[in-house]
């Protein structure tokens, strides 16, 4: 069973920003697949080309909100911001610690619950208000 249930993904009111949710969930849940065999013995490797996809993905998908929140002057554009150069330095952080140390247990409990977590309850609130403000 999918980490992420796809057809669940919350739908905002911003088609593009919908198609980076799937892709991102998408890319999420070969993540946590590709971790899984890593720790039953598995290969490191394809979790470490899992991650930089998730994360080069997770920049992109930021930027084309960021740009859309500019374009239509949104308000609490800084504080959206915040949050996304927030989750990019976890990301990092949690990319560079397994890199480093390897630390498959961790990398497992933060792909496993931290970004899930995250992932939706973003989705529910920023996403939704910012996409309703910028399809007006």
């Amino acid at each position: 069973m999918p980490l992420v249930e796809l057809t669940r993904i919350p739908q905002v009111a911003l088609p593009f920003v919908n198609q980076d949710h799937q892709v991102e969930g998408d890319l999420l849940n070969r993540l946590h697949e590709a971790l899984g065999a890593h720790r039953a013995g598995g290969p490191r490797e394809p979790v470490v080309a899992a991650f930089e996809k998730l994360l080069t993905h997770t920049r992109e998908h930021f930027g084309r909100e960021e740009q859309a929140m500019m374009r239509a002057g949104f308000p609490p554009y800084p504080v959206h911001k915040e949050e996304h150069d927030r989750v990019l330095e976890e990301m990092e952080e949690e990319g560079q610690a397994f890199g480093e140390k390897g630390d498959k247990e961790r990398l497992w409990r933060y792909v496993s619950e931290a970004v899930p977590a995250w992932f939706l309850s973003h989705i529910q609130s920023m996403d939704t208000v910012t996409a309703q403000f910028v399809a007006m």
